[in-house]
């Protein structure tokens, strides 16, 4: 179904005249019918892939053969019409392949319509679809008031009902909760077994890799290592001496080893490689340097339940409160069908404290963190900020108090599309008028260097993937640091690597500065001892308390 040899990409900057390769020989087979997963630090390559076989870029060199299609030899014309027969996309901002302004069953429709054989009359109907998703009940509502898990599932839902032949999903459960996260794998790997759909996911949701039938490695552009599904049930979950790794042999007779062996063996630019009599081969340390004592795993704390214990009963005393929520709600309109988002929350935020706002995707999360920064009004209720009356304000004027007492990162990482990351540091200084007299000052290199961003620092917001556009909105917030600071799935686009630096950093931040620190999260692993955690369970605060960790572990 896919053929990829020596696939090469080179982006050109006009401005900096630099060629910067994306893919530099990436080879890859995927046969019709498999569920291939690609995984892959940020920034490695695995978004350009996915746009290079969605027909949506093209590559420098290399051959790209998509069932019948030679992409490399297509004209955009001819591109619009492979896309049109051959490909679905579930991109991992969901809302730009969405009308958002449309009703869920308004996108059904028109995914439905893109070919005359429609889905809905095949054994993959559209209702099965929405109940396998858990999006039935959404079905009549406006897709702009969905929260980001609900989003990603619409894509795919969307994705579908189009019955394409080929599948491509850009980081499809970073999002999503453990749960969420299981019905979409599972419901994945059935269209692909039953209907002959071949289906690739780049992601770097380690939920994701159990249960396809291969995974592959990119790395700096190249395809580096293949697993198939029996070589994952040894290497996953019942690991054990001798390892086994399946390496890949591109189109230049090169091999890529693993970061583990190279690890094990302290290798860094040479490697010495002994050939003997009998035919066996022996990599070592070209100094002969021992290698390090193997460990199956990295011994992490990883939480399977949240436990917590009430806060105290003077948690609130000899503390100023940032934020007061009074029987608040929000209540969305679609079609005469009233949905609930929020319920008659009470919630106090004391000034200072790091809070984390949990709860499965759809559970009112997102709903809240948009109340509080006055990105939409509540139905009824009252929300305090600063000691002022937030719900009475006028748009205008939290526009403005936003801009002086918050700093907001959206989980799109939304940024100006045209503005380079390093003048989006200032975007809030021209709101107030200020004069900019140099971009390059020792303080926005700090906040890009906190957050493993610099070398993105001239890129625009669409150049970049979206772990790096995600590390360059929390930059820009760091750079900030008003009274009050919202991250809402700090790190959903982010690999585990980065995403632990990541949450270090937002730790970090709060214990050297008097900032408010909320975040949004469904990853209760973010969460340390003694952190206030408030659990939302639909639309309503289920428990609210300081985390613990159970004396067994």
């Amino acid at each position: 179904m896919i053929e990829c040899n020596d696939l090469i990409k080179i982006y050109y900057d006009e401005e900096t005249n630099l060629r910067v390769p994306a893919l530099r020989g990436c080879d890859l087979i995927v046969r019709k019918g498999e569920m291939l997963s690609i995984i892959g630090p940020s920034g490695s390559g695995k978004t350009t892939l996915i746009n290079i076989l969605a027909g949506l870029d093209t590559c420098s060199s290399g051959e790209v053969l998509v069932g019948e299609y030679n992409l490399a030899q297509k004209s955009l014309k001819e591109l619009n019409t492979y896309r049109l027969e051959m490909v679905g996309i579930i991109d991992q901002f969901a809302e730009r392949t969405l009308f958002l302004d449309g009703t869920l069953k308004d996108n059904l429709k028109f995914a439905s319509n893109i070919k005359s054989n429609s889905l809905t009359d095949s054994q993959k109907s559209t209702n099965e679809i929405l109940k396998r998703l858990g999006i039935t009940h959404l079905k009549n509502r406006v897709v702009r008031n969905f929260s980001g898990g609900e989003l990603i599932r619409t894509a795919i839902a969307c994705a579908l009902v189009k019955e394409a032949p080929l599948l491509l999903c850009d980081e499809p459960t970073g999002q999503l909760d453990n749960v969420n996260t299981l019905n979409v794998k599972t419901l994945l790997k059935q269209i692909a077994s039953e209907f002959g759909t071949t289906i690739v996911a780049v992601t770097h949701d380690l939920r994701f890799h159990d249960g396809v039938d291969k995974t592959c490695e990119i790395k700096n552009g190249r395809v580096s290592s293949v697993l198939d599904i029996t070589e994952q049930l040894t290497f996953g979950q019942k690991k054990q001496f001798p390892l086994r790794f399946k390496l890949q042999i591109d189109s230049t007779n090169n091999i890529h080893l693993p970061d583990y062996v190279m690890n094990v063996l302290n290798l860094t630019k040479n490697a010495e490689i002994i050939v003997t009599e009998t035919g066996e081969v022996q990599i070592t340390h070209p100094d002969g340097l021992a290698p390090n004592k193997p460990q199956l795993d990295k011994i992490k704390f990883s939480r399977k339940e949240l436990l917590m214990t009430d806060l105290p009963s003077d948690y609130f005393q000899q503390s100023d409160i940032i934020i007061e929520l009074d029987n608040l709600s929000k209540e969305y309109s679609s079609n005469k069908n009233v949905v609930k988002a929020i319920s008659n929350i009470d919630l106090q935020i004391k000034t200072g404290e790091m809070a984390f706002i949990l709860g499965p995707s759809g559970s009112g999360k997102t709903t809240l963190i948009k109340l509080v920064a006055g990105l939409e009004d509540e139905t009824s209720g009252k929300i305090r900020i600063l000691d002022k009356s937030f719900s009475n304000l006028s748009n205008s004027q939290k526009s403005l108090f936003r801009k002086q007492h918050m700093s907001l990162v959206p989980q799109q990482g939304i940024l100006h599309p045209f503005l380079t990351i390093t003048e989006s540091f200032y975007l809030k200084d021209l709101f107030s008028g200020k004069i900019i007299k140099n971009l390059e000052s020792q303080k926005v290199y700090d906040s890009l260097e906190r957050f493993n961003i610099t070398s993105r620092k001239d890129s625009y917001p669409l150049e970049i993937s979206g772990g790096e556009l995600q590390r360059a909105s929390l930059a820009i917030a760091s750079y900030h640091l008003p009274e009050l600071i919202i991250l809402d799935e700090p790190t959903a686009n982010l690999d585990s690597e980065l995403a632990e630096k990541a949450i270090q950093k937002i730790y970090d931040l709060h214990s050297t500065t008097t900032g408010t620190f909320i975040l949004a999260t469904h990853d209760i692993n973010l969460i340390r001892d003694g952190y206030r955690a408030i659990v939302l369970e639909d639309g309503k605060i289920k428990s609210d308390g300081l985390v613990i960790t159970p004396e067994h572990t």
